[in-house]
Protein backbone atom coordinates (compact mmCIF):
# COMPACT_ATOMS: atom_id res chain seq x y z
CA UNK A 1 0.00 0.00 0.00
CA UNK A 2 1.49 3.37 -1.03
CA UNK A 3 2.18 6.06 1.54
CA UNK A 4 -0.36 8.35 -0.15
CA UNK A 5 -3.14 5.80 0.32
CA UNK A 6 -2.04 5.13 3.90
CA UNK A 7 -2.08 8.86 4.66
CA UNK A 8 -5.51 9.23 3.08
CA UNK A 9 -6.90 6.35 5.13
CA UNK A 10 -5.36 7.77 8.30
CA UNK A 11 -6.81 11.25 7.68
CA UNK A 12 -10.22 9.77 6.86
CA UNK A 13 -10.14 7.74 10.09
CA UNK A 14 -9.19 10.82 12.12
CA UNK A 15 -11.95 12.87 10.49
CA UNK A 16 -14.59 10.21 11.10
CA UNK A 17 -13.40 9.90 14.69
CA UNK A 18 -13.79 13.65 15.19
CA UNK A 19 -17.25 13.58 13.58
CA UNK A 20 -18.35 10.70 15.81
CA UNK A 21 -17.01 12.42 18.93
CA UNK A 22 -18.79 15.67 18.10
CA UNK A 23 -22.03 13.79 17.50
CA UNK A 24 -21.78 12.40 21.03
CA UNK A 25 -21.27 15.92 22.41
CA UNK A 26 -24.18 17.22 20.34
CA UNK A 27 -26.38 14.46 21.73
CA UNK A 28 -25.41 15.05 25.36
CA UNK A 29 -25.44 18.89 25.49
CA UNK A 30 -27.41 20.14 22.47
CA UNK A 31 -28.34 23.75 21.84
CA UNK A 32 -31.41 22.61 19.89
CA UNK A 33 -32.97 19.40 18.64
CA UNK A 34 -31.79 18.55 15.11
CA UNK A 35 -34.17 16.45 12.98
CA UNK A 36 -32.56 13.52 11.20
CA UNK A 37 -33.58 15.07 7.87
CA UNK A 38 -31.48 18.17 8.58
CA UNK A 39 -28.46 16.06 9.51
CA UNK A 40 -28.86 14.11 6.25
CA UNK A 41 -29.14 17.38 4.32
CA UNK A 42 -25.81 18.51 5.76
CA UNK A 43 -24.10 15.26 4.78
CA UNK A 44 -25.57 15.38 1.28
CA UNK A 45 -24.44 18.97 0.78
CA UNK A 46 -20.93 18.25 2.07
CA UNK A 47 -20.49 15.15 -0.11
CA UNK A 48 -21.58 17.01 -3.26
CA UNK A 49 -19.40 19.99 -2.37
CA UNK A 50 -16.24 17.99 -1.67
CA UNK A 51 -16.73 15.84 -4.75
CA UNK A 52 -17.10 18.76 -7.17
CA UNK A 53 -14.36 20.79 -5.48
CA UNK A 54 -11.87 17.96 -5.92
CA UNK A 55 -13.00 17.40 -9.49
CA UNK A 56 -12.29 21.05 -10.34
CA UNK A 57 -9.18 21.41 -8.17
CA UNK A 58 -6.78 21.07 -11.15
CA UNK A 59 -8.46 24.04 -12.86
CA UNK A 60 -8.07 26.13 -9.70
CA UNK A 61 -4.40 25.09 -9.50
CA UNK A 62 -3.83 26.17 -13.10
CA UNK A 63 -5.41 29.55 -12.34
CA UNK A 64 -3.20 30.03 -9.28
CA UNK A 65 -0.16 29.11 -11.37
CA UNK A 66 -1.05 31.70 -14.01
CA UNK A 67 -1.59 34.41 -11.38
CA UNK A 68 1.67 33.47 -9.64
CA UNK A 69 3.58 33.67 -12.92
CA UNK A 70 2.59 37.34 -13.17
CA UNK A 71 2.70 38.39 -9.54
CA UNK A 72 5.16 35.99 -7.98
CA UNK A 73 4.59 34.39 -4.58
CA UNK A 74 5.88 35.21 -1.12
CA UNK A 75 6.76 38.86 -1.56
CA UNK A 76 7.46 39.16 2.16
CA UNK A 77 9.60 36.52 3.85
CA UNK A 78 8.55 36.02 7.43
CA UNK A 79 11.36 35.46 9.97
CA UNK A 80 11.48 31.90 11.29
CA UNK A 81 14.65 31.79 13.38
CA UNK A 82 14.16 30.83 17.02
CA UNK A 83 11.29 32.60 18.75
CA UNK A 84 10.60 34.59 15.59
CA UNK A 85 8.85 31.47 14.25
CA UNK A 86 6.14 31.84 16.90
CA UNK A 87 5.81 35.58 16.28
CA UNK A 88 5.43 34.92 12.56
CA UNK A 89 2.85 32.21 13.27
CA UNK A 90 0.82 34.66 15.36
CA UNK A 91 1.05 37.20 12.53
CA UNK A 92 -0.15 34.61 9.99
CA UNK A 93 -3.12 33.69 12.19
CA UNK A 94 -4.16 37.34 12.57
CA UNK A 95 -3.64 38.05 8.85
CA UNK A 96 -5.65 34.97 7.89
CA UNK A 97 -8.44 35.93 10.26
CA UNK A 98 -8.57 39.45 8.81
CA UNK A 99 -8.65 38.03 5.28
CA UNK A 100 -11.45 35.61 6.19
CA UNK A 101 -13.40 38.37 7.92
CA UNK A 102 -13.09 40.71 4.92
CA UNK A 103 -14.03 38.05 2.37
CA UNK A 104 -16.93 36.90 4.54
CA UNK A 105 -18.35 40.42 4.62
CA UNK A 106 -18.04 40.62 0.83
CA UNK A 107 -19.95 37.35 0.56
CA UNK A 108 -22.88 39.03 2.31
CA UNK A 109 -22.58 42.37 0.49
CA UNK A 110 -22.10 41.33 -3.17
CA UNK A 111 -25.17 39.65 -4.72
CA UNK A 112 -23.10 37.29 -6.90
CA UNK A 113 -21.18 36.01 -3.88
CA UNK A 114 -24.28 35.86 -1.66
CA UNK A 115 -26.05 33.75 -4.28
CA UNK A 116 -23.46 31.07 -3.53
CA UNK A 117 -22.83 31.74 0.16
CA UNK A 118 -26.55 31.53 0.95
CA UNK A 119 -26.18 27.78 0.41
CA UNK A 120 -24.21 27.64 3.66
CA UNK A 121 -26.84 29.74 5.42
CA UNK A 122 -29.65 27.50 4.19
CA UNK A 123 -28.88 25.10 7.04
CA UNK A 124 -32.00 25.12 9.20
CA UNK A 125 -30.05 23.46 12.00
CA UNK A 126 -26.35 23.77 12.83
CA UNK A 127 -24.07 20.81 13.51
CA UNK A 128 -20.36 20.15 13.24
CA UNK A 129 -20.91 19.00 9.64
CA UNK A 130 -22.40 22.39 8.69
CA UNK A 131 -18.88 23.83 8.67
CA UNK A 132 -18.26 21.92 5.43
CA UNK A 133 -21.60 22.86 3.87
CA UNK A 134 -20.54 25.34 1.17
CA UNK A 135 -21.51 25.71 -2.46
CA UNK A 136 -18.81 23.93 -4.46
CA UNK A 137 -18.10 26.80 -6.89
CA UNK A 138 -17.60 29.25 -4.04
CA UNK A 139 -14.43 27.59 -2.81
CA UNK A 140 -13.14 26.81 -6.29
CA UNK A 141 -13.34 30.50 -7.26
CA UNK A 142 -11.81 31.58 -3.96
CA UNK A 143 -8.88 29.19 -4.37
CA UNK A 144 -8.45 30.01 -8.05
CA UNK A 145 -8.55 33.80 -7.99
CA UNK A 146 -7.83 34.93 -4.44
CA UNK A 147 -4.44 33.47 -3.40
CA UNK A 148 -3.75 36.80 -1.69
CA UNK A 149 -1.89 35.56 1.38
CA UNK A 150 0.28 33.24 -0.72
CA UNK A 151 1.23 36.20 -2.91
CA UNK A 152 2.01 38.48 0.02
CA UNK A 153 3.79 36.17 2.46
CA UNK A 154 6.29 33.33 2.20
CA UNK A 155 4.99 30.92 4.82
CA UNK A 156 6.94 27.71 5.56
CA UNK A 157 4.90 24.50 5.22
CA UNK A 158 5.13 23.66 8.93
CA UNK A 159 3.84 27.12 9.82
CA UNK A 160 0.96 26.81 7.34
CA UNK A 161 -0.01 23.47 8.90
CA UNK A 162 0.18 24.93 12.41
CA UNK A 163 -1.99 27.91 11.41
CA UNK A 164 -4.56 25.58 9.84
CA UNK A 165 -4.70 23.48 13.00
CA UNK A 166 -5.08 26.56 15.21
CA UNK A 167 -7.99 27.74 13.06
CA UNK A 168 -9.69 24.35 13.12
CA UNK A 169 -11.00 24.58 16.68
CA UNK A 170 -12.74 27.99 16.58
CA UNK A 171 -13.62 28.03 12.87
CA UNK A 172 -14.76 24.46 12.20
CA UNK A 173 -16.24 23.94 15.65
CA UNK A 174 -18.22 27.20 15.56
CA UNK A 175 -21.17 25.29 14.09
CA UNK A 176 -21.29 22.69 16.85
CA UNK A 177 -24.74 22.07 18.27
CA UNK A 178 -23.23 22.08 21.75
CA UNK A 179 -24.17 24.45 24.56
CA UNK A 180 -20.89 25.83 25.91
CA UNK A 181 -21.50 28.50 28.59
CA UNK A 182 -18.56 30.89 28.19
CA UNK A 183 -20.04 33.85 30.05
CA UNK A 184 -17.87 36.95 29.74
CA UNK A 185 -15.36 34.99 27.64
CA UNK A 186 -17.81 34.63 24.74
CA UNK A 187 -16.06 37.54 22.98
CA UNK A 188 -12.57 36.08 23.28
CA UNK A 189 -12.65 33.40 20.60
CA UNK A 190 -15.20 32.23 18.04
CA UNK A 191 -17.58 29.65 19.49
CA UNK A 192 -20.97 28.02 18.77
CA UNK A 193 -23.03 30.69 20.53
CA UNK A 194 -21.18 33.60 18.91
CA UNK A 195 -21.43 32.14 15.41
CA UNK A 196 -25.04 31.02 15.85
CA UNK A 197 -26.00 34.70 15.93
CA UNK A 198 -24.50 34.99 12.44
CA UNK A 199 -26.84 32.23 11.18
CA UNK A 200 -29.88 33.60 13.01
CA UNK A 201 -33.25 34.11 11.30
CA UNK A 202 -33.91 37.28 13.33
CA UNK A 203 -33.52 40.59 11.43
CA UNK A 204 -31.61 42.24 14.28
CA UNK A 205 -28.87 39.61 13.92
CA UNK A 206 -28.41 40.14 10.19
CA UNK A 207 -24.79 40.74 9.13
CA UNK A 208 -23.41 40.24 12.63
CA UNK A 209 -20.55 38.13 14.04
CA UNK A 210 -18.52 37.43 10.89
CA UNK A 211 -15.21 36.60 12.60
CA UNK A 212 -13.68 33.18 12.03
CA UNK A 213 -11.27 33.31 14.98
CA UNK A 214 -11.21 36.56 16.96
CA UNK A 215 -14.59 38.23 17.74
CA UNK A 216 -12.47 41.32 18.40
CA UNK A 217 -12.64 42.00 14.64
CA UNK A 218 -16.43 42.20 14.85
CA UNK A 219 -16.13 44.55 17.81
CA UNK A 220 -13.59 46.78 16.03
CA UNK A 221 -15.58 47.00 12.78
CA UNK A 222 -19.03 47.38 14.31
CA UNK A 223 -20.48 43.99 13.36
CA UNK A 224 -20.59 42.44 16.84
CA UNK A 225 -23.72 41.18 18.57
CA UNK A 226 -22.78 39.97 22.03
CA UNK A 227 -25.29 37.23 22.85
CA UNK A 228 -27.09 37.09 26.17
CA UNK A 229 -26.32 33.99 28.28
CA UNK A 230 -29.36 32.06 26.98
CA UNK A 231 -29.55 33.60 23.49
CA UNK A 232 -29.53 30.73 20.99
CA UNK A 233 -31.75 31.79 18.04
CA UNK A 234 -33.23 29.61 15.32
CA UNK A 235 -31.11 29.47 12.16
CA UNK A 236 -31.54 29.32 8.39
CA UNK A 237 -32.89 31.42 5.53
CA UNK A 238 -36.17 33.32 5.51
CA UNK A 239 -38.20 31.67 4.10
CA UNK A 240 -36.63 28.32 4.97
CA UNK A 241 -35.40 26.04 2.17
CA UNK A 242 -34.51 22.36 2.07
CA UNK A 243 -31.54 21.11 0.08
CA UNK A 244 -31.76 18.24 -2.38
CA UNK A 245 -29.00 16.83 -4.55
CA UNK A 246 -29.96 18.94 -7.59
CA UNK A 247 -30.03 22.18 -5.59
CA UNK A 248 -26.63 21.27 -4.15
CA UNK A 249 -25.27 21.48 -7.69
CA UNK A 250 -27.24 24.44 -9.10
CA UNK A 251 -27.99 26.42 -5.93
CA UNK A 252 -27.56 30.02 -7.28
CA UNK A 253 -30.01 29.33 -10.13
CA UNK A 254 -32.27 26.85 -8.32
CA UNK A 255 -35.34 29.10 -8.57
CA UNK A 256 -35.32 28.71 -12.35
CA UNK A 257 -36.41 25.09 -11.85
CA UNK A 258 -39.91 26.25 -10.95
CA UNK A 259 -39.87 29.86 -12.06
CA UNK A 260 -39.78 30.93 -8.42
CA UNK A 261 -38.52 34.11 -6.82
CA UNK A 262 -37.24 34.02 -3.25
CA UNK A 263 -36.58 36.84 -0.82
CA UNK A 264 -33.74 35.34 1.20
CA UNK A 265 -32.41 36.67 4.45
CA UNK A 266 -28.86 37.81 3.76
Amino acid sequence: MSSEISDAIFLAAVYLGVVYSTRILETWWPIADVPGSEFRDDWLAVIVSIGLENLLAPIAAISVGIIASYTGLGWIKLPTEGYWWYASLAFVVVALDLYKYTFHRLQHAIPFLWAMHSFHHSANALTFITAGRHFWLERVLSDAFLPILAILFRVPPDMAIAAGFIFFVPDACAHLNVRIPLGRFVTWINNPQWHRIHHSVHPEHRDKNFAAFFPLLDILFGTAWVPKPDEYPATGLVPAERVDIINSVIWPIRHLRHGESKNELG
